[in-house]
């Protein structure tokens, strides 16, 4: 389920209880008053009904012991009929009202009288026993309405009582007035129907409001998830155009400067890939620790390259022709590096300066040199063919290939610095490769290096090859790259990388 969907429904479902839950509070707080309007109504009828019953007639009445035709026994009913009629209104409604008296020592109560009461219930006579229904209060002296509503076999009621006194102050009998609940029940369900519809109302707005709110979020958070997904694909221009004044715009400066860094980290990486291979760039990423640049001693394998009579032919062609042709041929070389693994140290010229283990450990480094040797010499000879065809001089190159402990590191100032290398092994390989041109040779190994891999080139001893700069000679050996015949099976090897240092 989406986001918006449940934010949507979340919305819905606050909306449903906050509402329902204040309905309930307004309906059982209405439901209180409108008792309580009624409660106080019915005491405010006892109260007027007192002063409507003679209490001469009262007396006359009991000591006549309920005679019915007595003139005390008509006015009593005049007076009490006369209290029903005028309190049967559509807010309050009377049906019963009547005379009550309690026996001597007892609790109970007896009718005196009670008037017609249109077949609802049967007229109670004279010294007829008051039904227990209700619990009327010991010692009223005063209007009482009951707390709660009753039942009975005639239906609900509310009932008011209020006791009449003679002249002496002596108290008589009781008034009694039952009002149905009728009334109230309709109050409440009108109450109840209003209160429906409101909380359809409400849902209806909280609907509207749910949607337009969890769009407006969900819209948010839509863009923003957009922007990642298009950097997670590698998009790393992508931006976030989200401006609001919340969080999700904190997000969206926090994604946007995540971009940026991975934008600025693609850069660096795509320039990274012109000094390394994919390989080794892959995985110095995966490295846990941070690759350090200051400087260490380490075994490295150095190759050194020239292009021969280049400046002599760069003087005789226009420097486009030279920079097209230059370009040319250090597209191929560099693929040819790349591709076994090695590190592109510097440009000089129209030479190269390339380290093989370097900045990652390369247990094949001697091997990987060597091959890169010979292939950089066949792709060369390739592109000399085209050269030739294109009415171009062919070109010849020299390398020359050491390996040996060297210092790899930052050289250079705050201002302008570069990853190199330096000691021995560099000068050696260096000067092997001016070699070549010496004794007309394309490549040339050091000892240490032919030592590593005799057993997988055909080498021609050259003996004791003299360095200038340096104390003594170096044994030596050269290799052609077509009498090499077992290359297919050194690509496996260097594919595997199954050959282990001796």
């Amino acid at each position: 389920m989406k986001f918006r969907t449940k934010l949507f429904y979340s919305f819905i479902a606050l909306g449903l209880m906050s509402t329902l839950l204040a309905l309930f509070i307004i309906y059982g707080e209405a439901s209180r008053l409108i008792f309580e309007e009624i409660r106080a109504k019915i005491l405010s009828l006892v109260v007027n009904s007192e002063q409507l019953v003679n209490p001469k007639m009262v007396e006359e009445f009991i000591e006549n012991k309920g005679d019915s035709s007595s003139s005390a026994y008509r006015a009593l009913n005049n007076d009490l009929l006369e209290i029903r009629d005028i309190n049967r209104r559509s807010d309050i409604f009377v049906e019963f009202v009547y005379l009550i008296k309690k026996y001597p020592d007892s609790d109970h109560y007896y009718f005196l009288m009670d008037i017609e009461s249109e077949d609802v219930k049967k007229k109670s006579k004279y010294g007829n026993l008051y039904p227990s229904r209700v619990e009327i209060p010991q010692g009223l002296s005063e209007p009482y309405v009951t707390a709660h509503i009753y039942s009975d076999e005639w239906g609900s009621w509310l009932s008011g009582y209020t006791p009449i006194y003679d002249s002496n102050g002596h108290e008589l009998c009781i008034l009694g007035i039952d009002v149905r609940t009728k009334e109230i029940f309709v109050e409440l369900e009108r109450l109840l129907l209003y209160g429906l519809i409101a909380f359809v109302v409400s849902i209806f707005v909280a609907v509207v409001f749910a949607y337009f709110l969890s769009k407006l979020v969900s819209s948010s958070l839509s863009i923003l998830c957009d922007t990642v997904k298009s950097i997670g694909k590698g998009d790393y221009s992508s931006r976030s155009p989200l401006l609001t004044r919340d969080e999700f715009n904190e997000l969206s400066i926090a994604i946007n400067q995540m971009a940026k860094g991975l934008e600025e980290r693609e850069r660096l990486k795509i320039g990274f890939t012109r000094y390394v291979s994919q390989y080794a760039l892959e995985e110095l990423l995966k490295l846990d620790q941070p690759i350090t640049l200051e400087g260490e001693r380490k075994k490295v394998t150095v190759l050194f390259t020239d292009l021969r009579d280049f400046t002599k032919m760069a003087e005789e062609l226009p420097p486009e022709d030279v920079l097209k042709l230059l370009n040319e041929y250090y597209e191929e070389m560099i693929e040819v590096i790349f591709n076994y693994g090695g590190t592109l140290d510097k440009f000089i010229g129209d030479g190269m300066m390339v380290e093989f283990g370097a900045p990652l450990e390369d247990k094949l480094q001697e091997l990987h040199a060597v091959l890169a040797a010979v292939h950089m010499q066949l792709h060369l000879d390739r592109l000399s063919d085209k050269w030739e065809r294109d009415g171009k001089k062919r070109f010849l190159m020299g390398i020359g290939i050491h390996t040996g402990l060297a210092v790899l590191g930052n050289i250079g100032s705050e201002r302008r610095m570069e990853y190199t290398a330096i000691g021995d092994t560099v000068n050696v390989a260096s000067r092997l490769e001016r070699a070549t041109k010496k004794i007309d040779k394309r490549i040339i190994v050091s000892n240490t290096v032919y030592e590593k891999v005799k057993n997988h080139f055909t080498f021609e001893d050259l003996k004791k090859v003299e360095i200038p700069g340096r104390k003594g000679n170096i044994q030596a050996y050269s290799l052609d790259p077509y009498a090499q015949k077992d290359l297919h099976r050194l690509e496996i090897i260097h594919d595997q990388h199954t050959l282990s240092e001796e």
